[in-house]
């Protein structure tokens, strides 16, 4: 008994329904992720973001386990990643759901969905990206803006860093396209098209039977990435997300989702089909764009060091970075660590690279967050004892600026934070009761406990970045003299007595 249209109309709403909710979830799960550093959950974060296309594909190259699952997806089902768990085109298609609403007054002309035809030049996104342009790389346009609109909501306009305000404006304007034109930056993101590439040839897929379209074009209204072409009968493949929106659109069940019957296609039909060989170059380029990331990696550190930016050389990384070459190669800059980290204190170079900034607090001894988030592997995920011996930095102190010098007065703050013991108290001398700071540079991991702690003005403890980034021997041991040298504990109001 053949299916009416009717129930197949039935099916496909319960079904695209299920893949909303899916989309949805992997929306809010992304949104939590670049805005809380609860530890509850920290394992479901880190095995979320290590399934990100993009962040795996630089992390473990094209062989990685979630490379090649996704990429078998989408080469026998199609584009399933963007339509199921992509963030940013969740909510591009949340944002048009809702202009939809308001299309039904004024706007109704302008935010009609237009057929466009794929952009063959768009191919020369997948080289730029190759050679490590983070411009359209969706994960970082989705941290950047979701950090901004948090930030906003909570400091106000004139507290919230410009640089967070400018990824949240980028945001923003992905967000204003989409509720004019759907899902338009779908066709500018690489990893999108990489998929589109892989999806166009795909045995499964959605079929448009002509003979039974009416053109009455509700599934062309209705399609998020505005890839079909009711009057023509035409559907775009691989730009398809499989959203399903388009077959519980269609009165007469001319659109469903299955095995897409294949066509013996000749040498120019098959070119002109898939474009040109110069797309599937490119695709592979992406791929395998090891050595061109290379390449725009040494061009990044040559500026980093001698342009708009040489102070990054000396800024301190996250724990894990390794080196600077390696992780400005490695980093997609989603800032996924900035919002992991428990204390705040990483931050966004003005190239989007992050780095630590102990004006917000200090590293903390025994957490590995960030390196646990990072879906690229640009901060290496360290265990916990290895990241206790791992230097990040190094403490410089200026004995003429402690407050033991200056105010004759008793600390001892830095040597009771430091977690390593690198810094302990030695007598003053001169029959001075005091006690003044001795560092031992050996034992230092540069988590910026004693430079936060300081009280002097100017600061005793300035903190220099190293790279790479060597292990120390850990914990010193301690000394038989230090139980007379113990520094002051602190008052009974639980601060340092200065």
């Amino acid at each position: 008994m053949p299916v009416t249209a009717k129930a197949k109309r039935r099916h496909y709403r319960i079904l695209a329904w299920l893949r909303w909710v899916i989309a949805l979830s992997a929306l809010f799960l992304s949104i939590r992720v670049f805005t809380s550093s609860l530890l509850q959950w920290q394992g479901l974060r880190a095995d979320y973001m290590r399934v990100q296309f993009s962040g795996a594909l630089v992390r473990g190259g094209p062989l990685a386990a979630a490379v090649l699952g996704w990429l078998a997806i989408a080469v026998l089902f199609g584009r399933w990643y963007c339509g199921f768990i992509c963030p940013l085109g969740t909510a591009q298609e949340a944002v048009r759901k809702v202009s939809a609403l308001a299309a039904r007054g004024k706007l109704k002309k302008f935010l009609t969905p237009k057929f466009i035809s794929p952009w063959r030049q768009r191919y020369i996104i997948l080289i730029l990206a190759a050679l490590g342009l983070k411009a359209f790389e969706p994960m970082a346009i989705f941290g950047h803006g979701v950090r901004g609109f948090f930030a906003f909501a909570a400091e106000g306009l004139a507290a919230a860093a410009p640089l967070v305000l400018r990824g949240a404006a980028v945001f923003t304007a992905v967000l204003l396209f989409a509720a004019a034109r759907g899902r338009r930056f779908c066709d500018w993101c690489p990893v999108g098209i990489v998929f589109g590439l892989c999806s166009r040839a795909a045995p499964f897929g959605i079929r448009l039977n002509r003979d039974a379209c009416v053109t009455c074009g509700n599934c062309e209204k209705a399609c998020p990435m505005n890839c079909v072409d009711a009057k023509h009968g035409r559907l775009d493949r691989d730009r398809c997300v499989i959203c399903l929106i388009c077959a519980k659109s269609c009165v007469v069940g001319a659109l469903d989702y299955g095995l897409v019957s294949t066509v013996d296609v000749g040498r120019r039909t098959f070119l002109r089909k898939t474009g040109n060989l110069a797309a599937y170059a490119a695709g592979l380029a992406y791929l395998s764009g090891h050595p061109l990331r290379r390449l725009g990696r040494s061009f990044l550190i040559n500026r980093l060091s001698t342009g708009s930016e040489p102070a990054f050389i000396d800024r301190v990384l996250p724990p894990g970075a390794r080196n600077i070459g390696r992780f400005a190669g490695h980093c997609i800059s989603c800032l996924a660590c900035a919002a992991a980290c428990p204390v705040g204190i990483i931050q966004a170079s003005e190239r989007y690279l992050p780095y630590l900034d102990y004006t917000y607090g200090y590293c903390q001894y025994n957490c590995v967050e960030c390196g646990n988030v990072c879906p690229a592997g640009a901060i290496h995920s360290l265990p916990r004892e290895e990241k206790q011996r791992t230097r990040i930095a190094l403490s410089e102190f200026t004995r003429p600026n402690c407050v033991v010098i200056t105010r004759a007065q008793s600390c001892g703050a830095c040597a009771e934070v430091c977690p390593t013991r690198a810094l302990r108290m030695a007598p003053l001398g001169d029959d001075s009761p005091l006690t003044v700071p001795k560092f031992d540079a050996e034992y230092c991991i540069g988590c910026g406990g004693c430079l936060n702690v300081c009280p002097a003005e100017p600061k005793a403890f300035v903190m220099r970045g190293v790279s790479p980034q060597p292990a120390t021997p850990g914990m010193r041991p301690t000394l038989p003299e230090e139980s007379a040298e113990t520094p002051p504990l602190p008052s009974a109001d639980g601060g340092f007595p200065f």
